[in-house]
């Protein structure tokens, strides 16, 4: 009985820290002249962020290619290159 209330309490520390990733930690945004992009930071998907909606772009790249960079965002940092 001991061991199924340590379990439980393993198992609920980590769905609080997979919550808490999933709301604060997972994507970062950046603001490139008029939008708005969401990029994911575990798949490095990048959204443009519209109200009410995300529009993602195709995925084109492999999963462990190296060049996952949008198009419309000249600079994988939050600042972005503006001509």
């Amino acid at each position: 009985m001991r061991y199924y209330r340590t379990a439980w309490y393993v198992f609920a520390a980590l769905a609080i820290i997979v919550i808490i990733f999933e709301l604060f930690f997972r994507f970062r945004y950046v603001n490139a002249g008029n939008r708005v992009w969401r990029i994911d930071r575990i798949t490095e998907r990048a959204c443009l962020v519209q109200v009410g909606d995300a529009l993602c772009e195709p995925r084109v790249f492999p999963a462990n290619s190296r060049s996952r960079m949008n198009a419309d965002l000249q600079s994988p940092t939050p600042e972005p290159n503006i001509p």
